[in-house]
């Protein structure tokens, strides 16, 4: 931006960590004390390391600039130049070349070991003005030369951002650069700029260079979803892309934004997913009238409503963060994890607390004697959250809700059911905030799962 397959039927190390604890008491106790909100620890000045993801199998990143790099190896383990690596940034003036942001965030992501992502080569804004004033044979070559001084610069690229925004922002005249025609315009295929523009990046970068398409909006839309998926494809037909990247920033990812069918839509085409740009905001209206409590609720709420969805998917290998200290691109969002003084806010300190949930270790998936599995997702959720499990014979089925005094808060399913998969939603709209059980009875045998109502 601007300055800037849900697997289901098992529950596996990404779709059960978070309460693995709490589900091995509750479920042979049935009973512990009266549900409660989850509130995070007060807030608290910076952390000493390590990284939050260290250790972990993705990555947790943030983009790079000066606001942003004080303490960024403490929290980070990925790492982006946010506006430095931009054509227009680098080359502004042509032939004279300004790397030193990008310098930076490459050099502390090697010097770290960390993946280090480039953003970007091709984009729709923020290119050098000079160009658009080329005839298609000059543009062509000056395309090919910014290809090839990146390459020189960074030989070792671990996700490369080929094109940017195709579907919102495409280099031609209603936006920067203008230089679409250079690169083969729409063509036969409607996409034959972004096939030219993966081609040349598939013959001047390294193998070991993953090569990304990145945009916004995706995550809000399945219809969009879908498009963005029939453009991947013509790559994926031509083994041009390794990855794709969706843009999670808060005005794709509001309320009942359709994050996991997005994820599930993108995840038919076998090709690892990369959530990139994400901020969460505390004051998306700028309200003058919002406090400094309201924010922190409201940015809190959402990362829990948001984060574990995108993170826990199987196909997703990590997310990176667009900023995270007060100078970010949505600062006057109160988008920032930290405040100036370094003390954290409770949306992160509840982000380190997930994350060292899941890192706990998990048990086998529970098969019961008489073969049925059961999991839920999103898990924490606010509203609602899709409850599924499979059944290996016809049995009497029972899926209970309960609270963790034990008392029943819904059953569900009390029914003869055939084998096979089944899905129910449990909706928790009307339930305060916290730890609940649900329990699956099929036949003489039965196995329960915890889930967070998040508020």
């Amino acid at each position: 931006m601007q300055d800037s397959s849900h697997n289901g039927f098992a529950i596996g190390r990404r779709s059960s960590r978070l309460l693995q604890v709490l589900v091995t008491l509750a479920v042979c106790l049935f009973a512990t004390a009266p549900a409660t909100a989850q509130t995070p620890e007060p807030s608290r000045l910076t952390q000493s390391g390590p990284p939050l993801a260290d250790g972990l199998d993705k990555w947790l990143g943030t983009a790079y600039s000066q606001s942003q790099a004080r303490n960024l190896d403490d929290y980070w383990n990925q790492v982006v130049p946010e506006n430095g690596g931009k054509w227009g940034t680098v080359e502004g003036t042509r032939d004279q070349m300004n790397w030193a942001e990008a310098d930076a965030a490459y050099n502390l992501a090697k010097a770290n070991g960390w993946p280090f992502r480039y953003h970007v080569l091709v984009w729709g804004s923020q290119q050098p003005a000079w160009i658009a004033g080329l005839d298609s044979l000059e543009q062509r070559q000056e395309i090919e030369e910014w290809f090839n001084a990146v390459a020189e610069r960074y030989p070792d690229i671990d996700y490369l951002e080929v094109v940017n925004e195709p579907l919102h922002q495409p280099p031609d005249a209603s936006h920067s650069g203008n230089y679409i025609g250079a690169l083969g315009g729409a063509g036969e295929t409607g996409w034959d700029w972004v096939i030219t523009a993966f081609e040349m990046a598939r013959s001047i970068f390294p193998d070991s260079t993953k090569l990304v398409l990145n945009d916004y909006g995706i995550l809000g839309s399945t219809s969009g979803a879908a498009q963005y998926r029939s453009l991947v494809q013509l790559l994926q037909e031509r083994n041009l892309i390794d990855v794709i990247a969706m843009q999670a920033h808060a005005f794709s990812t509001r309320s009942g934004a359709p994050l996991q069918s997005v994820l599930d839509i993108l995840a038919v085409t076998g090709l690892p997913l990369m959530i990139t740009e994400m901020d969460v905001d505390g004051n998306p209206t700028q309200s003058p009238t919002v406090t400094e409590q309201q924010s922190d609720a409201n940015q809190l709420a959402d990362m829990q409503r948001i984060f574990p969805v995108l993170w826990n998917h199987d196909s997703v290998i990590g997310i990176t963060f667009w900023g995270w200290r007060p100078g970010m691109w949505r600062t006057p969002q109160e988008a920032y994890l930290v405040r100036d003084s370094g003390a954290e806010r409770p949306a992160l300190v509840w982000l380190r607390e997930y994350l060292e949930s899941y890192r706990l270790p998990v048990e086998e998936d529970a098969v019961s004697p008489d073969g049925f599995l059961l999991t839920n997702y999103p898990n924490p959720f606010t509203g609602s959250t899709t409850i599924e499990f499979v059944i290996e014979a016809p049995a009497i089925v029972r899926l209970t809700v309960h609270d963790m005094t034990g008392r029943t808060v819904e059953t569900l399913v009390d029914e003869q059911m055939s084998p096979g998969r089944h899905r129910v939603t449990f909706d928790a709209r009307g339930l305060a905030g916290g730890v609940y059980l649900y329990r699956l009875q099929a036949g003489s045998a039965a196995t329960s799962r915890a889930l967070i109502v998040t508020r």
